[in-house]
Order: C-alpha cells, then structure tokens, then sequence
C-alpha cells in the first residue's frame, strides 16, 4: 500500500500549473491550427484544378474564365439565379476583403464563395446537382466565384 500525502498549498499549485499548461498548449494548437488553414485552402485549390482538367468548367490561363461547360453547369445548377438574387450582398462582402486589385479581388472571390454559408434549401439542391452531374460541390463554387468575381470587377 502506498500512501501519499500532499499539503493543499501543494495541490492548488499542481492543479494551477496544470491549467496554465493547458491554457498554454492550446494556444499553441490554435496557432498551428489557424497557421495549416493556408494547407487546407491550398489542397482544395489543387483538388478542384484536377477536377476541372477533365470536366473543363473553367481555362485556367489568366484571367480565369468559365468556358461553354461552366456555363452551363453554372445555369443548371442554379448558381447564377442564387448569386444574381443575392450579388448586392455578396459584391459588399467582397469589397470588404479585398482591395480593387484585380487578382486579390479573385483570390478573395474564392474564398468567399467557398465559406459562405448558402441556404439550407439551395445547398440540398446543390448537393442533388452535384451528385447527379458527378461533380463536386467545391468545383461548382468555384464556378459560382469566378462569376461573383466577373460581377464584382464588370464596373471597372
């Protein structure tokens, strides 16, 4: 039998440094995590060129423009009538991220269209879509913000 004894003062500094570890491991796991986001965009970005190299939605020479196919998967998944309801929002939000600089004003395109949220009803349409199609979800918004994108620099 092993007995041990341990003053308050002691306990209260053992459980004290264990919640300033924790506090200060998760700090740390919150940056590494914040800091691999530019991982995550940068995988989704190449999974979503190897998609288009056989579905051709869009030419990949600059500017990025959606061709005759990603027109078409643009109007029959809905895409255009969703973003032309809703381009004022949208245009605003962009505007807010990025400068007139035309390639930030795409960049920031994209990551918008690709973390907005769409509603519940549009986004079940969407997944059927896709699913019927045999295209992904994350091509059709990249799709969708190559449009927001022509909408938001058309004035300039």
């Amino acid at each position: 039998m092993l007995t041990i004894d341990i003053n308050w003062e002691y306990f209260l500094g053992i459980i004290g440094t264990l919640i300033a570890l924790s506090y200060y491991a998760n700090g740390r796991f919150t940056r590494i995590e914040t800091n691999l986001g530019w991982l995550a965009d940068a995988v989704r970005d190449l999974t979503i060129k190897a998609e288009n190299l056989s579905a051709r939605a869009f030419d990949t020479h600059s500017p990025i423009s959606l061709t005759e196919s990603g027109e078409q998967l643009l109007r029959d998944s809905g895409l255009k009538s969703y973003i032309d309801r809703r381009k004022d929002d949208f245009t605003l939000q962009l505007r807010a991220m990025a400068p007139l600089d035309l390639y930030t004003v795409q960049e920031s395109a994209f990551r918008l269209f690709h973390h907005v949220p769409l509603e519940e009803q549009f986004a079940r349409q969407l997944k059927r879509y896709a699913f019927r199609t045999g295209t992904s979800t994350d091509l059709l918004r990249r799709v969708g913000a190559i449009y927001l994108r022509d909408i938001a620099i058309a004035p300039h």
